[in-house]
């Protein structure tokens, strides 16, 4: 199962590079970036299975049961609920912590992420070691929360990939304000990357809309999808940013 939804996920990234090519928000040319990104986000990625490796370790899965634990009540329930339940709780944890982010205090662990200038699928991989290590702790205290196994955690770590692709995506979908009231689409978090201070502190989510619709952070406009984004990011700065500090 893992192998197919590994294969999955190539081919989503696939679909979606296509389609960006035939129905753009934003006219650029991704290659420009390619070299860059291909080495921060090789080295992000490494940094992430460091991070899996670190998180999911039984002395760590015994502190998160000691103080997180819905006990014995769980084991009737099916695998695909305590899942979903669990990615809930995990992309609620998300949202608040992508909020605590942009506070000043923890704002360079997060800035290299909106460092992109031209945004599509597979730039929004970009990100520092601090940074992916911390928005992934949510997640997990969800999935261990729910006693979720580790093949089915591997699993659910290649679909938030692909809903990394697809939030990232320079996609103009004909559904996508329908779909924003409930989901992250692709225009609704393309304006959490713009500049502009008016809209800096909006759309935090990351699979469901309903959190920044529930707090007052959400914006769903046309106005702002072409608008500044992003930094030049020199190869003497490069190092620090890809720790986060």
């Amino acid at each position: 199962m893992y192998y197919y939804s590994f294969i999955i996920l190539i081919l989503f990234g696939l679909y979606i590079h296509i389609n960006e090519n035939k129905n753009s928000i934003e006219d650029f040319n991704r290659f420009d970036t390619l070299k860059f990104d291909l080495i921060v986000i090789s080295i992000s990625s490494l940094f992430v299975l460091f991070i899996l490796d670190l998180l999911l370790n039984e002395i760590f899965i015994k502190f998160v049961h000691s103080i997180f634990s819905f006990g014995e009540i769980i084991n009737s329930w099916p695998a695909w609920l305590r899942l979903l339940i669990a990615l809930i709780i995990g992309d609620f944890g998300y949202y608040l912590v992508h909020r605590f982010l942009h506070l000043p205090i923890m704002w360079n662990s997060h800035k290299f992420h909106h460092s992109t200038i031209n945004i599509y699928w597979f730039s929004g991989l970009r990100t520092s070691f601090l940074n992916s290590l911390i928005i992934r702790i949510p997640y997990l205290i969800g999935f261990q929360m729910l006693e979720i196994n580790n093949e089915n955690i591997a699993i659910a770590g290649i679909l938030l990939l692909s809903i990394n692709f697809w939030i990232h995506a320079n996609l103009n979908f004909k559904y996508d304000k329908f779909l924003s009231y409930i989901f992250i689409t692709p225009k609704f978090h393309r304006i959490h990357h713009v500049n502009d201070q008016k809209v800096s502190g909006s759309n935090f989510g990351n699979i469901f809309s309903i959190w920044d619709h529930l707090f007052k952070t959400a914006i769903i406009s046309y106005e702002w999808h072409k608008s500044k984004k992003g930094e030049f990011v020199s190869w003497k700065k490069l190092p620090r940013r890809i720790i986060g500090f």
